[in-house]
């Protein structure tokens, strides 16, 4: 029995129990350590293995579905990134069609699981880029926790963020900013896209928890990437990205 089987077979013999008309009380509890290794694979049940094998071509059909074309292979890193910027322009302009202006995006390169390879892109290719469920949100910040946020992005190093930004770094501090080519104007309230993990201050961004109002698109990030590449293929279009001036470091 494969460790998959194993596993499956665990979850049915619970559901079974569960559905039970039957109510039993445990006397007593015992564990033991039980190695999966390669042992398991000699006494595969036929059956079970059908039934995942069957489910695992569904899946890997749905997963290797073409959707567009990469022109380059698109990175992730510091201080801007390929994969980066496309995925912070991207957010930013499919922010735009559900809520009008956006001053700019963000995404965490952590939260990019995976590069993207120049050549066919699939929907598997995204569910490994943007495994987690993260919903695109849109927040409404002061101008002043806006300069938190770039302090933060300063001292980290850079980060994914949409064109419109140019930010200079020198020593891990903000030497210059503009959003949209105009100062930072800490009275104004700007509109940020980002996801909903990052709005709740998680991967240090805690500035955004001060946000003034907050929008749900109700859409997982993975599944807009995937429709905003159909239509650039629908446009005849390619997967392109740049490095720009959005993020400068300046050495000592």
């Amino acid at each position: 029995m494969t460790k998959v089987n194993l596993f499956l077979l665990i979850l049915l013999n619970g559901f079974l129990l569960s559905c039970a008309k039957e109510r039993y009380v445990a006397s007593s509890v015992e564990s033991s350590r039980v190695e999966m290794n390669s042992a398991w694979d000699a006494k595969a049940n036929p059956k079970m293995t059908a039934l995942v094998e069957s489910y695992k071509a569904k899946v890997q059909s749905e997963m290797d579905i073409p959707i567009g074309t990469a022109d380059q292979t698109l990175q992730k890193g510091y201080p801007q990134s390929l994969l980066g910027n496309f995925t912070a322009d991207a957010m930013k302009e499919i922010a735009e069609g559900l809520w009008g202006h956006i001053d700019f995006a963000v995404i965490n390169i952590g939260g990019l699981r995976a590069i993207l390879n120049e050549g066919t892109v699939t929907i598997g290719n995204m569910y490994e880029i943007y495994p987690f469920d993260n919903q695109l949100i849109l927040l409404e910040l002061r101008g002043k926790d806006v300069k938190d946020f770039f302090d933060f992005i300063a001292f980290n190093g850079g980060g994914g963020l949409s064109t419109g930004i140019q930010l200079t770094i020198q020593s891990q501090n903000v030497q210059s900013l503009e959003i949209g080519g105009n100062p930072l104007d800490e009275n104004k309230i700007y509109r940020i896209a980002t996801i909903d993990f990052l709005a709740q201050g998680n991967d240090g961004m805690t500035a955004f928890k001060q946000a003034v109002n907050r929008l749900d698109s109700n859409q997982t990030l993975r599944d807009l990437m995937i429709q905003y590449i159909k239509d650039l293929t629908a446009k005849k279009q390619t997967i392109h990205a740049t490095l720009d001036n959005r993020i400068a470091i300046i050495p000592i």
